[in-house]
């Protein structure tokens, strides 16, 4: 007969053995990161904001990555798309969670305080990073820093986003004619010559 504590070691390990396997089961996404330029990082974001981290949280998931984290954005500047929220939120694959950690390779990493400039697709209510890794800038000192730490001003590299935002993201409304301008200013005169001569010709008939 198998004893009580036989059976709670048998247990353990084998929960041991599931979280193993579970962990091992981790996708490893390098292979599917394709390069992308700012260009195509621009063109495939939804949004692009310059913000502050405000807050880092790994929650457990039933999605393909077991852990996934959740940052608090406070935005300071919107530079493409956006509806004006002060704060989002940015959800990436893997994270720490009671003493465990999944890694996923090219994710993007955020730390709590930092600024950053970040190229974001839509989610639901929340948002990923466009590019992975790519799509996430560090702002310091007016520069941008990239992953592998190359710097470049933060103007110089906010004017190339700005080139290569298509252009019915940047298009706006044509402004319509209103008392107020001088579009309908002009054409009331117009309409008033017009009448005038109307009634001149009317009188010499």
């Amino acid at each position: 007969m198998i004893k009580m504590k036989d059976q709670l070691q048998f247990i353990h390990v084998s929960f041991v053995l599931l979280l193993f396997i579970l962990f091992a089961a981790t996708p490893v996404v390098s292979a599917l990161m394709v390069k992308m330029s700012v260009e195509d990082l621009t063109k495939e974001a939804d949004v692009i904001v310059i913000g502050d981290i405000k807050d880092v949280e790994s929650r457990w998931s039933q999605e393909r990555t077991p852990i996934n984290t959740y940052v608090m954005l406070s935005v300071e500047n919107y530079i493409k798309g956006g509806e004006g929220q002060e704060t989002l939120t940015i959800i990436t694959q893997g994270g720490s969670k009671w003493g465990f950690t999944v890694w996923v390779e090219d994710a993007p990493d955020f730390t709590k305080n930092e600024k950053v400039l970040v190229f974001l697709k839509k989610a639901g209510r929340e948002f990923s990073v466009a590019g992975w890794a790519q799509g996430k800038y560090i702002v310091e000192n007016e520069e941008v820093l990239d992953r592998s730490g190359e710097k470049v001003s933060l103007k110089d590299f906010l004017r190339r986003v700005e080139d290569a935002i298509p252009q019915q993201d940047a298009a706006t409304p044509a402004a319509q004619a209103s008392p107020e301008s001088p579009g309908f200013g002009v054409l009331m005169a117009l309409t008033g010559l017009l009448v005038v001569m109307m009634r001149r010709g009317k009188n010499e008939n």
